[in-house]
């Protein structure tokens, strides 16, 4: 609970001066591709969430990264004060409150759609419009694909789960033969 709490204060003055600056979008997709380097990289996550590395070895290390990615100096300035409070940790969870937010004021809600196979635009868009109207709110799709599923697809929305997959049904099956 206090994690959520200290990735919401973050997340939301990191979101207040991305309005201001008319760059939500912008700032969203750096966090995400700072979030996807530190996760890809343990030693690294390890080094900038210790406490026993001199923050300032740890600033010079991020700064190296973060001018090779070419990121706003909002957003270094941002992380560097994550290093300096000693709450980088919170990275992530800081993404995911950056992205609630970002959903809340732009009336959004975020889908989780998993399908069998690769599908389109327009199949992911039909499948948008048909969640939209069950939960009367925009949808923000996101899409990944699970082989295991055989078929069908399973949609999370607003913590309910919308299981048709082939593999739910087959389980379902088994299920009522052995009773």
């Amino acid at each position: 609970m206090r994690s959520e709490l200290i990735a919401n204060r973050y997340a939301k003055a990191l979101f207040d001066l991305a309005r201001e600056e008319g760059k939500e979008e912008k700032f969203l997709e750096e966090l995400r591709s700072v979030v996807k380097i530190v996760a890809e990289n343990e030693e690294l996550k390890s080094m900038l969430e210790s406490p026993l590395y001199d923050l300032f070895l740890k600033k010079k290390i991020l700064a190296g990264i973060t001018s090779k990615m070419g990121l706003s100096q909002y957003m270094c300035r941002f992380l560097d004060i994550l290093l300096e409070k000693d709450r980088f940790s919170y990275l992530e969870d800081i993404q995911k409150a950056y992205i609630e937010i970002m959903d809340e004021v732009s009336g959004k809600v975020r889908a989780k759609i998993i399908t069998a196979i690769e599908i389109d635009d327009k199949e992911v868009e039909e499948i948008s419009d048909a969640l939209s109207r069950v939960i009367k709110k925009k949808i923000s799709p996101e899409v990944s694909v699970d082989p295991s599923l055989i078929g069908g697809i399973v949609a999370e929305v607003q913590g309910m789960v919308y299981d048709g997959s082939i593999k739910r049904q087959l389980e379902k099956i088994k299920q009522s033969i052995k009773r």
